[in-house]
């Protein structure tokens, strides 16, 4: 690639690991939400009697929020290996980069 071309795969590499970085920082946020959700129905469901239906209603919400859980879980691996495959082409084009400046501002005496 070119000076140009590499310049601009960069800049557009750059903005796309940064849309990554942010949508697995959102990710995490949800997690940590989801999971004091997830604690908080446990603790309502040990002041009541295990045979009552709204234990039995709480526990299908706390199945549910697993469920959720598992689902960013996937989502998460898959942003994260989007990441590193920008972070490695963008190391790619650096060199290209750095390769194109050197060769054209090389001066042979």
């Amino acid at each position: 690639m070119g000076l140009i071309t590499s310049s601009f795969r960069m800049m557009y590499l750059t903005a796309y690991q940064f849309t990554l970085e942010n949508k697995i920082q959102w990710i995490s946020t949800a997690k940590m939400e989801l999971m004091a959700s997830a604690d908080e129905i446990m603790s309502l469901g040990n002041d009541l009697d295990p045979d009552n239906p709204a234990v039995k209603q709480m526990e299908a919400r706390r199945d549910r929020l697993a469920l959720l859980e598992k689902k960013l879980d996937m989502q998460m691996k898959q942003y994260q290996t989007k990441l590193q495959a920008v972070q490695t082409e963008l190391k790619s084009c650096e060199e290209a980069v750095n390769s194109s400046i050197e060769r054209s501002f090389s001066y042979k005496l």
